[in-house]
């Protein structure tokens, strides 16, 4: 007769929808608990498992599922069904192992079966932040570990093809556990970007790996942009180091002029051979006089205020480039780390 009155309790919760969503987990797992509430145990169980229908991560939140488990576990008990309550306990103290049955609401029968399920249950909750930065020493990814019971694990951060790169920790967790790490692999070097994943295996001294919790890690490995070299300084900011040579331009000219001048004096001047040969002489003497003394003025004498101003000028740029070297060099090695976590994937080893 309960059987009947479940099964026409389906039926019209299937033809009567409220607000367009009666064949939603949500709508399914409310009319599961009114059921349940009814004492009307068969269509509860059933509508329950209609909420449960969607897969992990879809329609049905973790916190519907959740919700949907306990009651239906709860349901199964009520029906003499054991095996099926802790079979749903089971999938639950897989979900959440940090779930507890609330004793006001569910009697002694339905929590003493679900502690002794997950007593013998070894596996992990993993609870880590989506984002993660690492930025100076002391930060780190935090993850956070809570048991079904005490059992032995290892936590290991591996390649996607589950090469090791770091082992964070492997020995025993009670209720709960918190592992650290740095972001970088076993011989201290930083993480490059890429994919990682961290496996997480419960184990046992009969198996090797009773449970494996695999979170997807996205590695970022950011650095700061450097900085360009200050721009040379503009040849206008620059003195002229010598003399322009004007003046030795100047002796040329006028050794030259005496020269030609001395060369034209009539040879009655000079008062026969001797005075021809003389005139010769004194015209050489000068023109090589004003030629020594266009070589002394040609490239310029140097101008030591302007060669100070000059080299105060260079020197306060090299400085500012030291400067912007430096701090390139800081920001080279200041790579920070940004770790991106994907959701929890647990599998039961075989």
């Amino acid at each position: 007769m309960r059987r009947a009155a479940g099964v026409a309790f389906l039926i019209l919760a299937a033809a009567s929808p409220r607000r367009g969503d009666a064949q939603t987990p949500a709508e399914f797992l409310r009319r599961g608990v009114e059921a349940y509430q009814n004492l009307d145990y068969d269509a509860a169980a059933t509508l329950l498992r209609g909420a449960l229908a969607a897969p992990p991560g879809g329609d049905a939140p973790d916190a519907g599922r959740t919700r949907a488990l306990v009651y239906l576990a709860a349901t199964e008990v009520f029906r003499g069904n054991r095996d099926s309550a802790a079979a749903a306990f089971r999938r639950l103290v897989l979900l959440d192992a940090r779930y507890r049955p609330d004793q006001m609401i569910f009697p002694p029968e339905v929590s003493s079966l679900y502690d002794e399920v997950r007593l013998g249950t070894k596996a992990v909750s993993v609870a880590v932040a989506p984002r993660t930065e690492i930025r100076a020493a002391g930060d780190r990814l935090v993850v956070r570990l809570y048991a079904t019971s005490s059992h032995e694990l290892a936590a290991v951060v591996t390649r996607r093809n589950g090469a090791p790169v770091r082992t964070l920790y492997r020995g025993a967790i009670g209720d709960s556990l918190e592992i650290l790490w740095d972001g970088r692999d076993s011989a201290g070097v930083m993480a490059d970007s890429g994919q990682l994943e961290l496996r997480i295996a419960s184990r046992s001294t009969a198996r090797p790996t009773l449970r494996l919790v695999q979170v997807p890690l996205e590695i970022r490995q950011v650095r700061s942009d450097t900085l360009p070299l200050p721009p040379p300084q503009p040849d206008s900011l620059f003195r002229p180091e010598r003399s322009t040579g004007g003046g030795g331009v100047m002796a040329l000219a006028r050794g030259a002029l005496a020269a030609a001048a001395v060369l034209a004096l009539p040879p009655v001047v000079g008062g026969g051979a001797d005075a021809s040969t003389a005139r010769f002489a004194v015209s050489g003497a000068i023109a090589a006089s004003g030629l020594l003394g266009f070589l002394a003025e040609r490239p310029g004498r140097p101008i030591p205020a302007n060669i100070a101003a000059n080299r105060a000028l260079r020197d306060a740029w090299q400085r500012r480039a030291e400067e912007v070297r430096a701090q390139n060099a800081e920001r080279r090695r200041d790579a920070r780390l940004v770790i991106i976590a994907g959701r929890p994937v647990a599998t039961e080893s075989p």
